[in-house]
């Protein structure tokens, strides 16, 4: 099963990076995150099966949508949070702006809030998990920019009691490319 997914990551990643990059509108740079659902300010229509390699192959479908770039995310309120995880080598300290700050910015208010991997998993949030402001889209890691194929370019993160019904051990922690909002 392990080997499936790193297969199934490998080939998606690739798709990724053999597909057209998507700029943002006002040509800012490479967008690295997509907000869909009830959003009321979209600057993007609809989801191409061709340039949005990775949302057809992921089956995901929208019809307008926020974009951000890794220039839009640093100009929202940053915040740091330091976790360390059973089975990670050590405590890490991540930077980047909390998920709440993100839905704000894109007009994005719903009660079912969907954060979706490169790979795929996509856990399901509450507002009110949101709300706590403990999830972060960190673009940094100990001093350091994140990047594709390591853990970025966003990861999501989150201390241990992030969410409600987390268990303490549950690690919170996977690249994003997309967030649905319900």
């Amino acid at each position: 099963m392990l080997r499936y997914l790193r297969v199934l990551l490998a080939l998606v990643v690739g798709g990724l990076l053999a597909a057209p990059v998507a700029f943002a509108a006002d040509g800012g740079g490479p967008v690295v995150l997509t907000v869909t659902g009830n959003v009321a300010k979209p600057n993007r229509g609809p989801v191409d099966a061709f340039e949005d390699a990775v949302f057809a192959h992921l089956e995901v479908k929208f019809d307008k949508a926020f974009t951000f770039t890794l220039a839009e995310l640093q100009s929202l309120p940053q915040r740091s949070v330091t976790v360390r995880y059973e089975g990670w080598p050590r405590e890490v300290t991540a930077t980047g702006p909390e998920i709440g700050d993100v839905l704000k910015a894109a007009g994005a208010e719903g009660t079912k809030i969907l954060v979706q991997a490169f790979d795929g998993y996509a856990p399901e949030f509450t507002g009110d998990d949101i709300a706590r402001g403990k999830l972060i889209l960190a673009l940094a890691a100990d001093g350091k920019p994140l990047s594709l194929g390591g853990r970025g370019p966003l990861w999501l993160l989150g201390p241990p009691d992030s969410f409600a019904g987390q268990d303490g051990e549950d690690s919170l922690a996977f690249a994003v490319i997309h967030i649905d909002v319900q």
